[in-house]
């Protein structure tokens, strides 16, 4: 079942993320994973790849990540929505986001079929927020497929807890490769952390259907992060 759902703010407020749960969910018996979507939001990409979490028995759960700003913005792959997206993303609050993904931690850990543990997985700005969040906060996993903008946020490599592990292309021109190189250089000794670099891969290699998808690059990746997820949430 999917469906948009409200999630309790800190503020008191409330804002919508699209749940999926798994079939014949169970009580008690389920990892959880936040979905943090690219800068086009929830659109019909996202809510398809946070299907493929929940097919593989997970508790689901994207949030609108422009709520505070204009919600329910969710964008297609267009020139038009680009330039939208530009401009949200600039005026974007990054520690209310990492506090609207502590809400969705929270509200999943309550939820009647978790069994308590909660992991996120992020692309592109979603790839951000999921770094800033585990670096931040206790989370039981963090994925980030490249993660933008991390210039100034390095420094907070070494607090990521829990199994986390951040994907790369080494053909995106929008993260640059140095990115991998700061975060080996300071990940600690017996960190759960893993850079993994992808020599085909360009930005947005793991969007299937669109046109920078790179197959071999996502596949590779997909079955990575699965594998964490079990191994983390389970």
């Amino acid at each position: 079942m999917a469906n948009f759902t409200d999630i309790p703010a800190q503020d008191g407020r409330t804002f919508q993320g699209w749940q999926v749960e798994p079939d014949n969910w169970k009580p008690g018996a389920h990892g959880a994973v936040i979905f943090l979507a690219e800068a086009y939001n929830v659109n019909d990409w996202a809510r398809a790849a946070a299907q493929q979490y929940a097919d593989a028995g997970f508790l689901v759960l994207a949030p609108d990540l422009y709520w505070r700003q204009a919600p329910g913005t969710y964008l297609e792959y267009t020139p038009a929505s680009q330039q939208v997206c530009r401009a949200l993303y600039a005026k974007m609050d990054f520690d209310a986001a990492v506090q609207d993904t502590v809400s969705c931690v929270e509200y999943l850990r309550r939820h009647p079929a978790s069994n308590g543990r909660v992991g996120m997985v992020g692309f592109c700005l979603g790839g951000k927020i999921a770094f800033l969040t585990a670096a931040r906060h206790a989370v039981d996993a963090a994925v980030g497929y490249y993660s933008i903008d991390l210039d100034d946020y390095f420094d907070e490599t070494p607090a990521i807890g829990g199994a986390a592990a951040f994907h790369f292309g080494a053909l995106d021109e929008r993260v640059p490769l140095r990115y991998a190189d700061e975060m080996r250089r300071r990940k600690q000794d017996g960190q759960d952390l893993e850079v993994l670099v992808y020599p085909k891969a360009g930005h947005g290699f793991a969007r299937a259907g669109q046109p920078p998808f790179e197959p071999d690059s996502a596949a590779q990746a997909n079955r990575h992060t699965f594998e964490l997820l079990r191994r983390a949430l389970s």
